[in-house]
């Protein structure tokens, strides 16, 4: 049974968060939020969408071994992600510079993707018109709806599993076979985050192990949620005991009440973007949902010493990054190939000591507390600059979390169809903008 994390501290916290201190550094989830108000709303019109994605005229027999067997390395590749998501020292990425050394496959690697839904909306026309996006690889998160589009609507190529080697050797079992993707047809994981709660422990004495320290009246007016409704509705359905993934559109209605009896009992202060944690951080919050890596960041300010993330009983929620081709990439084997890439150890324990997210290959541990090849040179040039030792990483309990951990969190609920989405969104929105 998981309880709340009765020291800030019990997980290790990573200070290779102080690279802010000496490099402008911006966690992906503090990207994710930037986006504010404009990404709220493009996010909600997306799933508002009455239309939907239309489906896409391909060929039936993209992505079948026959198919995959007759394409060719083209040595170039175009990759989407996400900002300040991969190695970076003196301005430049040592994973993708070894990879093109080891490959010969030149990578243009572009950080274009602020937030799913505007993102979605950038290629969108381009795949209803049956074009290339641009892109041989995207990095699309399976908490909003566009993943789910991008999958139903037949918009990404079928994976190659015999070129997935190092992928299935070493992933982790939190990222093989998702309940959004069922044995990794098109998706592999390029990094994971919690969505949880977390309260200000000086305040809040006897918080319990539960996500009903949400909705305690003893509270009221010093709690916040978050305004992303999949957020909240999620938060909501755990709260009345169901689990998201396996929840009925019934189920959905009562969460639905019982966060508006939440709201109408005067207990939420305000439903925040990423400006939550600002809140909780200057007192306006004592208790309040969160992502995980925010609280693991404030607490190496000792300001914010008192700030605690709990996992709570019912879980937290798990968010996963995923890679993805889309249909009519030009180079789909040098993706592929990529892809595998960064599913070695030894690459990953270069991404991860930067990044610092739910690592999805175990094995990286091993890799930063003790290299075994061309990372060991990386890892000492990264050290060099961040002048923390790669063992901070390899011990954080949020970087490579416990089995019982893993088994603990939670899915999002894998929408259907549009009509689902509207279902969800027409219970849950109104709760948000006051309706």
């Amino acid at each position: 049974m998981a309880g709340n994390e009765s020291q800030p501290n019990e997980y290790g916290i990573d200070p290779s968060f102080f690279r802010g201190l000496t490099q402008k550094r911006f966690s992906r989830r503090q990207v994710f939020g930037m986006a504010g108000a404009s990404m709220a709303s493009s996010m909600l019109l997306t799933a508002l969408d009455a239309t939907g994605p239309v489906g896409a005229a391909t060929n039936a027999q993209v992505g079948s071994k026959k198919w995959w067997k007759a394409q060719k390395l083209h040595h170039k590749l175009d990759f989407a992600n996400w900002p300040y998501y991969i190695d970076v020292v003196n301005g430049k990425h040592l994973s993708l510079e070894h990879f093109t050394a080891t490959t010969g496959i030149k990578v243009n690697y572009q950080e274009v993707i602020q937030d799913n839904a505007s993102f979605y909306a950038t290629i969108r026309p381009s795949l209803q018109a049956g074009q290339p996006t641009g892109y041989d690889i995207m990095v699309m998160t399976n908490n909003n709806p566009e993943l789910g589009y991008l999958i139903e609507s037949n918009w990404l190529i079928p994976l190659d599993q015999s070129l997935m080697t190092n992928f299935n050797e070493y992933a982790g079992p939190l990222v093989k076979n998702p309940s959004f993707d069922p044995g990794n047809k098109y998706t592999m994981a390029w990094q994971s985050g919690w969505t949880s709660v977390a309260y200000n422990s000086a305040i809040v004495k006897d918080p319990g192990d539960s996500v009903q320290l949400l909705f305690d009246k003893k509270y009221a007016g010093k709690v916040g949620m978050l305004s992303d409704p999949f957020e909240l509705g999620s938060v909501g359905l755990l709260a009345i005991g169901v689990e998201p993934e396996k929840s009925t559109e019934s189920d959905w209605a009562k969460a639905a009440v019982k966060l508006q009896k939440q709201k109408s009992d005067g207990i939420v202060l305000a439903y925040y973007d990423q400006s939550y944690i600002q809140h909780l951080k200057n007192g306006d919050t004592v208790v309040s949902q969160c992502y995980s890596g925010d609280i693991f960041q404030a607490n190496l300010n000792s300001k914010y010493k008192d700030l605690v993330l709990m996992i709570p009983v019912e879980g937290p929620m798990l968010w996963t990054d995923n890679m993805i081709i889309p249909v009519h990439a030009a180079n789909p084997l040098d993706a592929m190939t990529c892809m595998d890439y960064y599913y070695s150890p030894i690459t990953q324990s270069v991404v991860e000591y930067y990044n610092d997210y739910i690592c999805p290959v175990p094995d990286t541990k091993q890799q930063l507390l003790d290299p075994t090849g061309w990372n060991k040179a990386a890892l000492k040039e990264m050290y060099s600059e961040i002048q923390l030792s790669p063992s901070v990483t390899a011990d954080s309990l949020i970087v490579f979390p416990s089995p019982s951990r893993v088994k603990e969190s939670r899915p999002y609920y894998p929408f259907k169809n549009q009509e689902e989405i509207t279902a969800w969104t027409n219970l849950f929105l109104p709760i948000i903008q006051g309706a």
